[in-house]
């Protein structure tokens, strides 16, 4: 316990570890649940966030009922402050801030508002926030994934389809820090025509509107941007280590060659029929079946982390 509380003395702002992949149905929010419940139950404190806008599910696989929602915040008149809609939760250290109705409105903030969000929940106080993404990449969706460049983390499933379609998120996000960055139309609808990061280095060298010493100055802070970006990567439903690390090799190859990022594998979680049991009781894997191999995952996962 002592050395819980040395470290969070150290650790002036909380981590933030946020999770995404893409295609939905890979178990996202379920790995987010399990991750902020050991962690939790370890001593940490723990904030789990559901920042799935559209469609929100934490209370469900968590087995919680919030009575305040995310909603709230951005209704809020004046200066936001995210710690007025904290919900405690029945794990020791854990609490919520639940996600949103669903409606229209909230459902598409305007970049102000999600930049106020970022904002407070870097202010919370918390050892650890886990931040649950939606499915797809749309711009709330990878502008939350790229809240940090190191702690974003890509849940996948060793099938093809899954490893393109995080491969495919991972771009979106990457391409939008790019746009973000420059903050220039010409360079945005260049970024649509490429499909890979290499493919638009070449344009940019091939450019007769740019002097060359302008390209050779770009180039250079488009790899930096490429080089920071640092996502981990969690394979779910993995019949074995062996076939875990295949798919996260695949992804990773994937993103040195196209995109010049170079992901962490994080590790992986084993298939296990007792996952959707769980979840219907709303009682998280590594609480009802505590003594599984799924659940030692999610332990060894957290360990790597640094929250043992």
């Amino acid at each position: 316990m002592r050395l819980i509380e040395e470290r969070a003395v150290a650790r002036k702002t909380p981590e933030i570890l946020v999770v995404g992949g893409g295609k939905g149905g890979v178990g996202k929010t379920c790995f987010a649940v399990n991750l902020a419940v050991d962690v939790a139950h370890k001593g940490w404190r723990v904030i789990l966030v559901d920042a799935d806008l559209g469609c929100s599910n934490i209370e469900t696989v968590l087995g919680t009922r919030a009575e305040r929602r995310l909603d709230d915040f951005f209704y809020q008149k004046g200066g936001k402050q995210l710690a007025s809609i904290l919900c405690d939760t029945q794990y020791e250290n854990l609490r919520l801030i639940p996600g949103t109705t669903g409606l229209l409105d909230v459902a598409n903030p305007k970049y102000q508002q999600k930049t106020a969000l970022i904002r407070e929940l870097r202010s919370l106080d918390s050892d650890l926030i886990v931040v649950d993404l939606d499915a797809g990449a749309h711009l709330n969706t990878l502008d939350f994934f790229l809240m940090t460049d190191t702690n974003g983390v890509l849940v996948i499933n060793p099938e093809k389809t899954s490893i393109d379609n995080a491969f495919k998120f991972l771009r979106a996000a990457l391409f939008r820090k790019i746009e973000r960055f420059y903050r220039s139309t010409e360079v945005a609808l260049l970024l649509q025509r490429n499909e890979s990061l290499r493919d638009f280095l070449d344009c940019i060298a091939k450019s007769e509107l740019l002097e060359e010493e302008t390209q050779k100055q770009v180039t250079t802070e488009i790899v930096a941007l490429a080089r920071s970006v640092r996502p981990r990567i969690v394979v779910n439903r993995a019949r074995n280590q062996y076939e875990a690390q295949i798919a996260a090799n695949i992804l990773s190859k994937y993103a040195r060659q196209h995109l010049l990022v170079e992901p962490e594998n994080l590790g992986f979680l084993y298939y296990d029929k007792c996952v959707p049991e769980a979840v219907n009781s709303g009682t998280p894997f590594v609480v009802s079946f505590p003594k599984l191999k799924i659940a030692g995952c999610v332990s060894d996962i957290a360990n790597r982390l640094g929250y043992f």
